[in-house]
């Protein structure tokens, strides 16, 4: 299982600018002063499956907003593995870091104290007095100016031990397998009970839930579909809260385990980062995509046709999706949506014929020639399968590395609907053609010699 990381410490203390760097990205904004964070900011690891969260800086304050964050951060540290406490050593040993200190011991977590801005070894002789804090594990470091982070990443990559689903293992079984992925309180246990015909499955934030994704079978006459949810699932005599801890970390390892993925969005809240942060997951694992706008009952046909504009808006890298609109509680679309599932997972192992792969790249040619690059245009000869789920198109040629990002796009865009291939990711792969001439002396022959100097004589005439 993939191992989910927590930020937690004062505000203004690196938090943000820590979480940027270890999942290469730009997601948490980052400012001079306190309070930017609120809520959680989940992100994964650089060449890593484990998952991180960035949380909002645990102040004293009264206020709602301050009880708010405080929350949320509760809510971050139940759900990780491993916590990452943040400390600031110029500001030295505050009382709250004290407060939060004694906080954290009194979960069962592992703790990784980051003592940070330590930006000289004169501000680490300082630094020693954040051992009396009692921590096993201390790292001294600067996010800003990137000291101690090879100590960090190597300390986090031990805790990466996600045991690997290899293609081979899901392809074994003659079950399609669906995995059910979204936000909390977008209907994915109603859906599932909706499916199966009984109230079979709540969620439930109570300790000792399990955080792997749970398989139930699902029979539509003699045909067996696999559902896989996100969350922990148990009966209902046995839930006292029916409310959902969202994990990243359930998705991963469920989008792994699929064969199709079923992305739903619930519609009275609009599709939001999240989301959108979901879809990129399963395009990067490779996985077909359905995405379901649940709760129809609840839309007009105004906001219906508003919610499916958003959506197109914000999912525009990934453009060949649209979304289908169900009513997981009415029991509306569904024998649509599974319809579709199953086109999705058919289209990911879809056998290629090389000599269709070919028209289809002519005609592409035909309709829009690749931009010049410098005095040479990118010559696309042929095309073949390099793979499938997913399709894989190789493409070789010369002067393919000078390809725009954009003629990819089109040509992935223009393969899908030649061969139908909607709903699954695609990937086109260039493969430049070697001159086997290059860097080779051109030798004459004796009669070319010959011809040589007679027009060199002639010249000279």
């Amino acid at each position: 299982m993939s191992s989910v990381i927590a930020i937690v410490g004062r505000p203004n203390v690196g938090k943000s600018t820590l979480f940027n760097i270890l999942t290469g990205s730009r997601s948490a904004l980052v400012a001079d002063f306190s309070g930017l964070t609120r809520d959680r900011q989940y992100g994964n690891l650089r060449n890593s499956s484990s998952v991180l969260i960035d949380t909002g800086g645990i102040s004293l304050e009264s206020s709602d907003m301050s009880e708010a964050i405080r929350n949320q951060t509760e809510s971050a540290i139940q759900e990780a593995d491993t916590i990452l406490f943040i400390v600031d050593a110029i500001e030295g040993l505050m009382p709250l870091d004290k407060v939060i200190a004694s906080s954290l011991r009194k979960h069962n977590k592992k703790i990784i104290l980051l003592i940070n801005k330590v930006d000289n070894e004169r501000i680490s002789d300082f630094a020693s007095e954040f051992e009396g804090l009692g921590f096993k594990t201390s790292i001294k470091m600067s996010a800003a100016h990137n000291r101690g982070l090879y100590e960090l990443t190597e300390f986090l990559d031990e805790l990466d031990d996600v045991e690997e689903i290899s293609e081979s293992d899901i392809s074994k079984s003659d079950s399609m397998r669906i995995s059910i992925i979204g936000r909390p309180n977008a209907g994915k246990s109603t859906l599932v009970n909706q499916l199966l015909g009984e109230e079979r499955v709540l969620v439930s934030r109570e300790s000792g839930t399990t955080r792997d994704s749970i398989e139930v079978p699902l029979y539509l006459g003699s045909k067996k579909i696999i559902l896989i949810d996100t969350a922990g699932m148990r009966r209902k005599r046995s839930i006292k809260e029916e409310t959902e801890k969202f994990s990243v970390s359930k998705s991963v390892e469920s989008i792994k385990k699929a064969n199709v993925v079923i992305l739903l969005i619930d519609s009275s809240e609009n599709i939001v980062d999240q989301d959108a942060h979901l879809l990129g997951l399963s395009l990067t694992l490779g996985r077909p995509i359905v995405i379901a706008a649940n709760k129809l009952d609840l839309l007009s046909e105004t906001s219906k046709a508003e919610l499916e504009k958003n959506i197109n808006r914000k999912i525009r890298f990934a453009s060949h999706l649209k979304p289908h609109f169900i009513s997981a509680k009415e029991g509306i679309g569904l024998k649509k949506l599974i319809s579709k599932a199953e086109k999705a997972y058919r289209a990911s192992i879809k056998e290629l014929d090389t000599s269709v792969l070919n028209k289809v790249l002519k005609e592409a040619l035909m309709n829009q020639q690749p931009p010049m690059s410098g005095r040479f245009r990118p010559k696309l000869r042929y095309a073949h399968a390099g793979g499938k789920n997913p399709p894989k198109i190789l493409i070789h040629g010369n002067n393919l590395k000078e390809l725009q990002d954009s003629y990819t796009k089109y040509l992935e865009n223009f393969f899908r609907s030649k061969l139908d291939l909607d709903s699954t990711p695609l990937s086109i792969i260039y493969k430049e053609q070697n001159n086997p001439y290059k860097n080779k002396p051109n030798k004459l022959t004796d009669r070319q010699i010959k011809k040589r100097k007679r027009l060199v004589k002639k010249r000279k005439k």
